[in-house]
């Protein structure tokens, strides 16, 4: 998302404009995914069909990006010859100014805005770091993305200072880990708590987090800063510890459990969700149990689940794939059916509640806010609150939406 919006300020700044769909555009760039198998292959279709236009249209760019492109990049040139330019994740900072000269851009226009806003005015994503040093045993970030680097503070800060001043009234904090953030003698927490001072920002997030990093002083910041959301992404991924060991994720069951009632006892109203992989090599029926089990204890307030798929590199492609692809599908089905469920049930108890909303974007007609929880609310208001945090009481509830009214 980051690369993306990157590429998204570069072309704007430049008086470009995006696209609706492939017959308006000089310029088509992919950004791929290399974590699933699955995120490969529709890279590979959207190409095939970009060749296709490319075909028919030999003055369009083709740009290929991310992650794909550091695990693939010369063997993606070779099998589709249209493209013009392959830049890797490593590369994307540098490569910025080769791609706006690819595309003429540089002397067609002249640069009408170096800090142009792209996205929501109201949101703003702030990379804090990038790469991974955890190696776990499934995943291919620390090959593609390279070790842990945190950037540097007060760049983050002069970023976040002028999304303010452009707008922004919530920034939301990336990395693979931001848990680990440190540059020079600044940790995490302290990253939080200045960012937190400054002026006119209304809210925060940070995503994603490593359990093993969770520390007690990070939910202190959560619990005593009125900026911080009551919303964290603490990745499972399974609740046997035999397979916790098997992914090299450092921590038990237990240990994720003590953090989980530790979250909820500082911060009662807090929305817990998490990210579940199934039919990881050794799985069986009972370790696929504990982990059903454990979402039925914890009661997740939203999880992405995953089919296993061996990555090239990684500790795990060594294993055995043993799980078939008929019971990764099914075990998938049963952990989104029971999530779905609990879902459903904490959207009904949310019926006749009041909270604080930020309002974000329009969407079918409606206003769409959310909650410090982070839970979605669709809003019939006028325009005019665009941007401003209202008070409502929510009225309708369906699985992944909130529809509320605004009180005084």
């Amino acid at each position: 998302m980051c690369d993306s919006d990157k590429l998204d300020s570069a072309f704007l700044a430049y008086g470009a404009s995006k696209a609706n769909n492939f017959l308006d555009a000089d310029v088509l760039i992919l950004n791929t995914c290399s974590v699933r198998m699955q995120s490969e292959q529709k890279a590979f279709s959207y190409l095939g069909r970009m060749e296709e236009f490319k075909q028919q249209n030999p003055d369009v760019k083709i740009i290929v990006m991310g992650c794909m492109t550091e695990r693939l990049g010369n063997d993606i040139k070779k099998r589709f010859k249209s493209i013009d330019l392959v830049v890797g994740t490593k590369d994307i900072d540098n490569s910025i100014s080769k791609i706006i000269d690819l595309c003429c851009f540089r002397n067609s226009f002249k640069k009408i805005n170096s800090n142009i806003q792209f996205r929501s005015k109201v949101i703003s994503y702030i990379t804090i770091m990038k790469g991974c040093n955890n190696y776990c045993s499934y995943c291919i970030v620390p090959f593609v993305r390279g070790i842990e680097k945190s950037f540097d503070y007060n760049t983050i800060i002069n970023k976040c200072s002028s999304a303010v001043k452009n707008g922004v009234r919530e920034v939301i904090l990336l990395g693979q880990n931001v848990n680990s953030y440190k540059y020079k003698n600044v940790d995490f927490t302290s990253l939080l708590k200045s960012i937190a001072s400054i002026k006119n920002l209304e809210r925060i997030r940070f995503l994603t987090n490593h359990p093993k990093d969770l520390s007690d002083d990070l939910i202190n910041v959560i619990t005593t800063n009125r900026k911080m959301c009551s919303h964290i992404h603490l990745p499972m991924q399974s609740a046997s510890n035999k397979i916790l060991r098997l992914m090299n994720r450092k921590y038990t069951y237990e240990y994720y459990l003590d953090l989980i009632e530790k979250l909820r006892l500082a911060i009662p109203d807090i929305t817990i969700t998490t990210d579940i992989i199934v039919g990881f090599p050794g799985e069986n029926d009972r370790d696929f149990e504990d982990t059903l089990n454990a979402i039925k204890t914890i009661k997740f307030g939203g999880l992405y689940v995953f089919k296993y798929s061996p990555r090239p590199n990684t500790m795990a492609f060594e294993m055995s794939d043993d799980v078939s692809i008929i019971e990764k599908k099914k075990r998938h089905a049963i952990i989104l059916e029971e999530s779905n469920k609990i879902s459903a049930e904490i959207a009904l108890k949310m019926i006749g509640t009041r909270h604080q909303v930020l309002v974000e974007k329009v969407k079918d007609g409606f206003m769409e806010a959310k909650t410090k929880s982070g839970r979605k609310v669709f809003l019939k208001i006028d325009k005019k609150h665009y941007g401003k945090i209202v008070n409502i009481i929510i009225k309708e509830a369906k699985i992944n939406s909130l529809f509320g009214d605004v009180i005084d």
